[in-house]
């Protein structure tokens, strides 16, 4: 009989209690004791401060490490980042699984949805996570949602990761369908301004924006992961028009659907819950199939598990 290594037997017990728990649907909070929380300030582009919070396992590294990258289109404050890294679900699972978390904010594309200054920002964060004492710089994945899903996409054709995973990447960004030139209703850009693109998105995918993505799509190395629901119209671009690109390219891609679940409701685990679970699970599943570096699960004795109080 064949033996099975240690960090496997930790995963399968993780995994194990994550589905075991899921009538009641709990999540596993590490305390800072066990974990503190960093707060990291880096230079970017023209002297930029790009900020990101940081949390990792106990113990000696090295790690792999999962940058997680927020929605929409501004800067999120200093404060949400630490909520998200402290109290919610998705990311303490990974944390909790053995990754590092890194979880930063990026410069506005309200006033410019198709600024490089949000990417620039992401390179920064993703090359100072590769140099930390505690990771493995083979071992580092991403995972975004909406406007970070795409940020996502972006990093994969910009910089060596392991995989990404996309929830509903919004790729009205990522085709430049989105830009400047789009009608706004307000004096900065907001999601809703994208509507009439993804209502009818091949109207919008003219030849130049079809050449700008096929490039982009052409510089990206590592496995892609989507996953979404079925609720947001996002999704119609992504269906039938990014997905089959990335296809036709022959790129490394699998994709799940979750019936019924609203847009983003796997990020921070506690709008939908139990398909919240069920996402990190796959998400957890596709990165250990392309992760060097294996993630060593925190020690049951340093996990409290706390039933998701639904946002």
């Amino acid at each position: 009989m064949r033996k099975t290594s240690g960090w496997y037997v930790a995963i399968l017990f993780l995994a194990a209690t994550v589905l075991t728990a899921q009538e009641s649907i709990t999540w596993p909070s590490v305390s800072e004791q066990v974990s503190p929380l960093g707060e990291i300030s880096l230079k970017a582009a023209e002297g930029h401060t790009v900020v990101a919070v940081a949390r990792k396992p106990p113990g000696k590294g090295p790690f792999p490490a999962i940058i997680y990258l927020h929605g929409g289109l501004a800067t999120t404050p200093v404060e949400r980042l630490k909520d998200l890294a402290l109290r919610r679900p998705n990311p303490s699972r990974y944390l909790a699984a053995g990754y590092v978390i890194v979880i930063p904010t990026f410069r506005s594309r309200q006033q410019d949805p198709q600024t490089r200054d949000a990417l620039a920002d992401c390179l920064t964060v993703v090359d100072h996570v590769k140099k930390m004492p505690d990771v493995d710089p083979n071992s580092v994945v991403v995972y975004g949602c909406s406007g970070g899903g795409s940020l996502a996409l972006e990093l994969a054709g910009e910089i060596r990761l392991s995989a990404i995973a996309a929830e509903e990447p919004a790729t009205v960004l990522y085709t430049g369908m989105l830009s400047r030139n789009t009608p706004k209703r307000d004096t900065v850009f907001e999601a809703s301004d994208a509507q009439p693109i993804m209502e009818d998105p091949k109207r919008f995918y003219t030849e130049e924006a079809q050449k700008f993505t096929r490039e982009k799509i052409r510089k990206i190395a590592c496995p892609i992961l989507i996953v979404q629901g079925d609720q947001h119209i996002i999704n119609k671009i992504n269906n039938e028009l990014f997905i089959p690109e990335l296809k036709t390219q022959g790129k490394k891609i699998e994709v799940i659907t979750y019936a019924g679940e609203r847009h983003c409701f796997g990020f921070a685990g506690d709008g939908s819950p139990q398909a919240a679970s069920r996402l990190f699970s796959d998400c957890q599943a596709f990165f250990l199939k392309h992760l060097p570096r294996r993630p060593r699960p925190i020690a049951e004795s340093l996990i409290r598990w706390a039933p998701v109080q639904t946002q």
